[in-house]
Order: C-alpha cells, then structure tokens, then sequence
C-alpha cells in the first residue's frame, strides 16, 4: 500500500513539474498553424500570428500572441501583442473564459467608399460565441483611422484605451476609456448590446472632452444595409452655460438633435 501511494504521490509530482516547466521547452511558434486555425474558428475570421508565441499552463492557461492581425477585407486590423488568460475550471467544462485580455497597440483603419459603402468583409459566425465570454478586456495605446472617400476627410483617434468587459462574443460590451483626436483628449462610455435578428446592435456612447465643458451622448441601433451602415438615434449635447456666459452658477443647459436615421 505504501508503495502504491508513494507511485501515486510521484506521479502527480510529475505532473505538476512537466505542466509548470515543460512549457518552457516547447517550441510554440512550431504550432501557429494550429493556433491561428483555432483563433480564427473562435472569432470566425482569418487571424494571422507572425510573431513569437508563448504558452503557460500554470497557475493559470495563459497565451501570448505577437504580431496579431485579421483578415477584414478592405479594412485593416492589427495588434503588437495580445495576452489572454482563461479560467481553469470553465475550460475543463468545454467552455472558454477569459478572465483577461490585453490587446497592445492595436491599430484599425476603416474606411468608406464614395458610395458611402464599408468595404469590410465582416466576421462570419463565431464557433459557440456565447460560449466564450471575456471578464476583464483592456485596450492600450491603440489608434484607430477612419476616412470618407466622398469628402476627403480623415479621422484620427489616437493613444486609444479602454477597459470593460464582454460577456460573450455576441454582446453585450460595457467599458470606458480615452482618445486624443486633433490634440484634444476625450473620455469615452461605451455599451453595446448583442447583434438582433436583422444584424444590428444598440449602442450608447458618451464623450467627455476634457478641455471643454460638455457631454456628447447618443443611444440610438446601429446596422449595415448591405454594406452602407445605418444609425437611427438621438444626440445630446449638454454644456455647462455658465462656464460659456461668464456666469458660474448657471444651470447645465442640454441641447438635443431629434431622433432620425443617418
């Protein structure tokens, strides 16, 4: 009896020696296949890792992805580095999640045609998206470019961040951030519902310039009519009218936009 459970207590010693050391040994980067294949099924669109990759089994599953990016069509999506950590006890459950993930210095640069159409091959079906579920999502350093053929004109959002959560990869998102946009920096609210039935998704986005006294806010559904988005919402904007008038004590003012399609 003795000896077995002594073959049994060194037996798990192994174990736990082979799961915390051996990952140090393998060569990952020999498995991108693979894991890009399985990335791209869990967000269902082509992602392409070239660079290093590490894993690590404990204490907890943890994988480091570098040089990240996804196949959007016309559009282009980038990241320096992804970490992602999941929980142990849903994955042995056949469920995956996140308990984090970092995205560093993502870049997206998305544009519309003269046509005001989106030429972005948007993700398919994601395999199980309410399956997979991200507790603590954070964003550094990101930019974003945005661009209309038909005026010329292009928007940059700059030293992007951003930190919510995202309780399956259907929806819904929460989180808040900052952006610089023409030297100026923004605090930003987000929330965003899961996908409908017709493909569109509600969204409620607040911005704070925080070098001048107002609040942007808007709530209204946003969707692609064919590849030509659509936003039917309302716009708010609050100023402080005594900081404007010279006037401190004077009460906050809201300006309002009536609800219409864009």
């Amino acid at each position: 009896m003795q000896s077995t459970l002594l073959g049994i207590a060194i037996a798990l010693i192994l174990a736990l020696l082979t799961a915390l050391v051996g990952p140090f040994f393998v060569d990952w980067t020999s498995y991108r296949d693979t894991i890009e294949a399985e990335a791209g099924r869990m967000v269902g669109t082509p992602v392409v890792v070239s660079g290093p990759i590490g894993v690590r089994l404990l204490p907890t599953p943890s994988v480091h992805l570098s040089g990240v990016s996804l196949a959007l069509g016309a559009a282009q999506m980038s990241a320096r580095a992804l970490d992602v950590t999941l929980a142990l006890g849903p994955l042995l459950r056949g469920e995956t999640r996140v308990e984090t993930l970092s995205v560093d210095a993502p870049q997206l640069r998305l544009g519309l045609d003269s046509r005001g159409r989106l030429p972005v091959a948007l993700p398919g079906p994601a395999r199980d998206p309410e399956r997979v579920a991200i507790d603590e999502l954070t964003v550094t350093d990101g930019r974003v470019i945005l661009s209309d053929a038909a005026s010329g004109r292009t928007l940059a959002l700059d030293k992007l961040t951003f930190s919510g959560d995202l309780r399956s990869l259907a929806g819904p998102l929460r989180g808040e951030g900052a952006f610089v946009s023409g030297g100026d920096l923004y605090g930003v609210r987000l929330s965003a519902d899961g996908r409908d039935r017709e493909g569109g998704a509600r969204i409620r986005l607040s911005l704070d310039p925080l070098d001048r006294p107002l609040t942007i806010e808007t709530d209204g559904r946003l969707r692609l009519d064919g590849t030509t988005p659509r936003y039917d919402g309302s716009l708010t904007v609050t100023r402080a009218a005594g900081a404007a008038l010279g006037e401190p004590q004077a009460a906050r003012e809201p300006w309002r936009v009536p609800r219409r399609p864009v």
